[in-house]
C-alpha cells in the first residue's frame, strides 16, 4: 500500500509496500547484489513525502463470510523518522479507532505506537510485545504495519528468478540472527519469512511467514499495482492464514483512493487528535 519506506535500518510492512520507478539492473546483472543488497535497495525506494489514501478492509472468515471497514490513513516523512495515522470511519461499531506509529531512525529506539479506542475513550500505548498481536481482528498484525528492523536478519536468495504474475522475482529467505532471534520473533510473531521481489517495481509481490504458534503459515499477495504520480502503487493486499495446510481466514486491503505529496498537518499525527478522532 502506501507510506514512506525510511532509512535501511527498518523494511517498512506489507501494507505500505510501493515504490518509485526507476532504473535498476536486473538479468545477469542482478547476480552482482546479495540478497541483503536487495533488501536495502527495497528499503530505500522513494515513496513520496506524505500521503493520504482511502482503505477498505474486509475479514473473511472460514465460512467465507465478510466484515467491511473502512478507513483513511495519513502518512508523514520527517527526512529519516515516519509518522502514521490510521482512522477507521465505519461501520459505527468500530468508527473513532485509530492507530498512530511513529517509526523512528535509531536502530536501538523501538517504535512508539499507540491505539484508541472509542468505547474505553482513552489511549493505550502499545509495548514492543504487543506488536506481533492481530491489527483490529485482521490477518495483518501490528508488525506486519510497522515493518521489520533490517539488522536483525540474515538474508539468502531462495531462488534468483522466478516469474510471478508475469513479473521476474527474487525470492529471498529471512531468518533472524542469533543474537537477536528473541527480540525479532517476539516483535514479529514469525520464525522466518520469505519475499518475492519483483526486479523491475522493487516491491513484494508475493510473501510467506511462518508463524511462531499454531503451525500456521502466512501468505500474502499483492496485485492491482498502477503507476500513481510516478509511484508504484499496490491497491490490493491479501493476506491469507493456513494451519496444517488449511485456510483458516483471509484479509483484504483495498486502496480506493490515494494522493501523494499532499499537506498533513503534524498536529493530525498526535494522540490528541487520535481523541478527537472524526468529530
Amino acid at each position: 500500500m502506501s507510506a514512506r519506506v525510511i532509512s535501511a535500518r527498518r523494511l517498512k510492512s506489507v501494507l505500505y509496500s510501493c515504490c518509485f520507478l526507476f532504473m535498476f539492473p536486473t538479468s545477469s546483472q542482478s547476480a552482482e547484489y546479495s540478497a541483503e543488497e536487495v533488501i536495502r535497495r527495497v528499503d530505500e525506494r522513494y515513496v513520496g513525502d506524505s500521503s493520504v489514501s482511502d482503505i477498505t478492509m474486509v475479514l473473511i472468515d472460514r465460512r467465507d463470510r465478510q466484515r467491511v471497514r473502512n478507513l483513511k490513513l495519513y502518512s508523514k516523512d520527517y527526512g529519516e523518522d515516519t509518522k502514521t495515522l490510521s482512522l477507521f470511519e465505519s461501520p459505527a461499531d468500530i468508527r473513532g479507532t485509530a492507530y498512530l506509529n511513529f517509526d523512528w531512525n535509531e536502530s536501538l529506539r523501538d517504535d512508539d505506537s499507540w491505539l484508541y479506542l472509542p468505547a474505553l475513550q482513552r489511549v493505550k500505548r502499545l509495548a514492543s510485545s504487543d506488536t506481533s498481536d492481530s491489527f483490529l481482528g485482521s490477518d495483518f498484525t501490528y508488525a506486519d504495519i510497522n515493518g521489520f528492523e533490517i539488522d536483525w536478519y540474515d538474508y539468502n536468495f531462495v531462488n534468483e528468478s522466478e516469474i510471478v504474475d508475469g513479473e521476474d522475482c527474487w525470492v529471498i529467505e529471512m531468518i533472524p540472527k542469533p543474537e537477536f532471534k528473541d527480540r525479532a520473533e517476539e516483535a514479529t510473531g514469525y520464525s522466518k519469512m520469505q519475499s518475492w521481489i519483483s526486479k523491475e517495481k522493487l516491491i513484494q509481490l508475493r510473501g510467506q511467514f511462518w508463524e511462531l504458534r499454531g503451525n500456521r503459515i502466512k501468505f500474502f499477495t499483492s496485485s492491482e499495482v498502477e503507476l500513481i504520480e510516478d509511484i508504484w502503487t499496490v491497491k490490493r493486499l491479501q493476506a491469507i492464514t493456513t494451519r496444517n495446510g488449511r485456510q483458516e481466514h483471509a484479509s483484504v486491503l483495498q486502496i480506493n483512493s490515494i494522493d501523494y505529496n499532499v499537506e498533513v498537518a503534524d498536529e493530525l499525527l498526535t494522540t490528541e487528535a487520535m481523541q478527537r478522532g472524526l468529530d
